[in-house]
């Protein structure tokens, strides 16, 4: 599963000096976003590339049939191209720069070395679309959620050698969109792992006490 917000992501902008982030970031717009608002549609902003400077997003597809399919998580630093056919969602209050795509070509162009860093970004995200379809086709539903909640751990700030705590963000029902299942399995997986003394549900968050079950439960039964 997604990988959320990877380090190239978090310093991809960091990397620059800032002289160089003045003039091409500077001027551009900047909106925020309460949980829950819709921040695009497909193509709505095509002249633009968004960076997450605060919060998290959810980048999805959305079918006639009401049917939502989640094709990444996007935490601060991240970017994402106005040019794709998904939706955006905020899942937390969030800030997003507007980075109009002449602005960004330039800034490519002055300095060259950073085309690198966003290949891997983007490198990262194809990665990430394409473990979220292989789950979806091969691994049962309850491998997915493992997985899930192992890939927000390792993204998560580490409290102590084996607990995590994971600042979630998404409702039971969201996860079950992400992970390609149905909001009462969702639960059930939870409240077993409650019982099992696994984790702690909190408000917006889980506070992982045996990591190791959780990391030893994600792995493919190959590994």
């Amino acid at each position: 599963m997604k990988n959320l917000g990877g380090p190239q992501g978090k310093q991809l902008f960091s990397q620059l000096p800032v002289p160089i982030v003045t003039k091409y970031l500077s001027h551009c717009l900047t909106k925020k976003y309460k949980k829950k608002a819709e921040i695009f549609g497909p193509e709505e902003h095509s002249e633009y590339i968004y960076l997450v400077v605060s919060g998290r997003i959810r980048v999805y597809l959305r079918y006639p049939n009401g049917k939502e399919f989640t094709l990444t998580l996007l935490d601060a630093g991240d970017t994402y191209s106005g040019h794709t056919r998904a939706f955006g969602q905020a899942i937390a209050d969030s800030e997003i720069l507007f980075i109009p795509v002449e602005t960004f070509r330039n800034l490519l162009m002055e300095v060259p070395s950073f085309a690198m860093s966003v290949i891997g970004v983007l490198g990262d995200s194809l990665k990430n679309s394409i473990n979220t379809i292989e789950s979806l086709v091969f691994k049962e539903v309850n491998k997915r959620l493992y997985q899930f909640i192992y890939s927000l751990a390792l993204s998560s700030d580490r409290q102590e050698l084996h607990s995590f705590q994971v600042n979630i963000g998404l409702t039971h029902q969201q996860i079950a969109t992400i992970v390609g299942s149905t909001r009462q399995t969702v639960n059930t997986f939870f409240n077993n792992l409650q019982k099992e003394g696994v984790l702690i549900l909190g408000k917006d968050k889980i506070i992982i006490q045996k990591f190791d079950i959780i990391m030893e439960r994600a792995k493919d039964d190959d590994e």
